[in-house]
């Protein structure tokens, strides 16, 4: 039943992003004039379909992505029929440069939009909560903000000397406004003002609070799953336990929960539990590995602030969640081509993906739409990234063309994106291994 329900969600949300992407460029080619052979959901051999006027509809056998076959352009079908023949004023390739950028980039565009109109929609449902807290709960032992003098009960007011009402503003400021700055922070500590400072250096490029060191006020771990045969499932421990204390140390944060269980490798640790307010003590024994099974996140338990907002506000604020995402993604793409973040650990394939979406969508539907957002906007930009193969690829291709006021030869495309597959198939087989050593 558990595999029914991964494989629903997984292509309930792969299905939708697909679907709006080659969407984009579809309506983009219609709206140009353009003749579209194919809509297809999957690659590989046509499965079902029916063909309808000069397109035909398919789901293909490969489910990981989908295609839209335009007259005229060498894609990923790697069509080479219509060389040698003259073009037809329907074909990609006869059409003016502002018409093939708007169809190459429409896919993109599109995902986007999914992910403002996902964002609001979630702002219209449940509104935005904030948590109502500027207090530190706990400075992580030699991080930045350990090494600039936090302390516990620091009372965070400003920075960079803008005002701080929820703690959320503190990430916010962090991560995305001033991402590329240094951070002076104005905080309170008893009946004393005081400036703290931390260089943007020292800040590992991750957006969350463990990348600066401290945690709000009424931080609890919280586990999101268990998973099956494991020692934390063996001894009783269910999603949505907190984890308060470990061998009688007070748990503050997951990497400490974690770098406990890892140091006690193999032998018996006393966890502390939360479950519908009631505590009580469970023994497990972490694998030889350091594991037991579980995935733990900081879950605030604190005051909050709910907004709600009507459609209007909605939108603007789906807007600005959707730049915020933006942001983060930019980033984390580029300290994965710089190296700064283990590949690894930074790329998830289908198999965690169809994890993901299940575990979202046990939390409730918003969760869910959220989930999805994210992914569409990690598309998006994933898609436009100058690789043969991909939608950047053929927009690199058409500004180099733009620039040097001729076409590149159809040879030397259709090489580019032969070896573009390539690639991506070997990326896909590396991305495949490393979801099921890391499942």
């Amino acid at each position: 039943m558990e595999v029914i329900k991964t494989i629903f969600y997984f292509a309930i949300t792969i299905g939708v992003l697909v679907l709006v992407h080659e969407f984009g460029h579809f309506i983009a080619a219609k709206l140009s004039k353009m003749r579209v052979e194919v809509f297809s959901i999957g690659f590989g051999t046509r499965l079902i379909g029916k063909k309808i006027g000069e397109t035909d509809y398919r789901i293909s056998a490969f489910p990981l992505g989908g295609y839209v076959k335009i007259a005229g352009m060498v894609d990923e079908s790697l069509d080479t029929g219509f060389l040698g023949a003259k073009p037809e004023p329907y074909e990609f390739r006869s059409k003016p440069f502002y018409q093939k950028f708007f169809v190459i980039t429409a896919g993109v565009i599109m995902n986007m939009l999914l992910a403002v109109v996902l964002f609001t929609a979630i702002f219209m449902i449940q509104g935005k909560t904030f948590r109502d807290v500027r207090e530190v709960g706990f400075v992580i032992p030699n991080s930045p903000a350990y090494e600039s003098g936090f302390k516990e009960g620091d009372k965070i007011l400003t920075v960079n000397g803008k005002k701080v009402n929820y703690w959320d503003d503190i990430i916010r400021i962090a991560f995305v406004d001033d991402l590329t700055k240094d951070l002076s922070f104005g905080i309170q500590r008893g009946g004393e003002n005081l400036v703290l400072q931390i260089q943007r250096e020292k800040i590992p490029e991750v957006p969350s609070e463990d990348a600066l060191g401290i945690l709000p006020k009424y931080t609890e771990t919280m586990v999101m799953a268990v998973e099956p045969g494991r020692p934390a499932e063996k001894v009783g421990i269910k999603p949505r336990d907190f984890i308060l204390s470990a061998n009688g140390e007070k748990i503050y944060s997951p990497s400490q929960l974690t770098s406990i269980i890892r140091a006690n490798a193999g032998k018996e640790v006393i966890l502390k539990i939360k479950r519908d307010n009631e505590s009580f003590d469970l023994k497990v024994v972490p694998d030889p590995d350091g594991r037991i099974g579980i995935q733990i996140t900081a879950f605030y338990n604190g005051p909050v602030k709910k907004e709600s907002y009507n459609p209007v506000e909605a939108l603007w604020v789906g807007l600005g969640e959707t730049y915020r995402i933006s942001a983060l993604t930019v980033n984390g793409i580029k300290q994965l081509i710089t190296g700064k973040v283990p590949v690894q650990k930074s790329i998830a394939g289908p198999i965690r993906i169809a994890k993901f979406a299940t575990q979202s969508a046990d939390i409730g539907l918003t969760a869910f739409l959220g989930f999805m957002a994210i992914l569409s906007i990690s598309l998006a930009f994933l898609n436009i990234l100058p690789f043969p193969g991909l939608d950047g690829g053929h927009l690199a291709i058409l500004i180099v063309e733009g620039i040097i006021r001729r076409e590149i030869p159809y040879k030397v495309k259709i090489a580019i994106q032969q070896a573009g597959i390539i690639i991506l198939i070997i990326l896909m087989i590396f991305v495949l291994y490393n979801d099921i050593v890391h499942f």
